[in-house]
């Protein structure tokens, strides 16, 4: 919640403002984006509500296939290799790419998605300066659950993570790098958060077509 006041002192007009934010109560954990020791990072993205859709209705198919024309665009637009998809709940995404970038790169990956908004900008409040997705149990919440990979034409074209690679087979995925990179190591961070409440998923009719 957002409040704001004008105030008026002799000449000069004065606005304060102050910003509420829900208690963060639950604690989890996750993984950082920084390859250890270096100043590189692999690709993570956190979807939100990827079902949800307030023009239209939409099923969970078409949902998940827009998702995945995303990650093909971002890989022929940047020529970074396969995306590994996680599924966090039934309408929320994880996306994962095991390519070594610089910071910049990885910022312009991340702008140029629909992901979550909050994810984008999670550099500059993370005291890390880094991306983090969670791996463990969210409260009542399960740890993400691998779902498939979307395939790249530029898989190994850049150095990929072998510390990364090593933390996906937690989820039962053995990925065999062509290009590892780094040493098998990874860094973690133990966080609050709160529990997001859970979207309808109701169909809004499309201009023209009734309930």
């Amino acid at each position: 919640m957002l409040w704001a006041h004008l105030f008026k002192v002799g000449r000069y007009n004065i606005l304060l403002k102050a910003q509420v934010y829900k208690k963060l109560s639950i604690r989890t954990k996750g993984v950082e984006s920084r390859i250890p020791k270096t100043s590189l990072h692999v690709v993570f993205l956190d979807y939100d509500n990827i079902v949800a859709d307030n023009y239209a209705c939409e099923n969970e198919v078409d949902a998940e296939r827009r998702l995945k024309e995303e990650l093909q665009f971002l890989q022929d637009e940047f020529q970074i290799g396969n995306f590994y998809v996680f599924e966090t709940r039934d309408n929320g995404r994880h996306a994962v790419c095991l390519d070594a970038l610089t910071f910049r790169m990885v910022k312009d990956i991340v702008d140029f998605t629909t992901c979550d908004l909050k994810f984008k900008s999670a550099p500059r409040i993370n005291e890390y300066r880094c991306w983090v997705l969670r791996f463990a149990n969210k409260g009542k919440r399960g740890a993400p659950k691998y779902l498939y990979t979307v395939e790249s034409p530029f898989e190994g074209k850049n150095l990929q993570s072998l510390g990364h690679a090593k933390y996906l087979l937690n989820f039962g995925l053995k990925v065999d790098l062509k290009n590892p990179y780094g040493s098998e190591e990874i860094n973690t961070q133990e966080y609050s958060t709160s529990e997001k409440h859970e979207h309808s998923n109701e169909c809004v009719p499309k201009e023209g077509e009734e309930d």
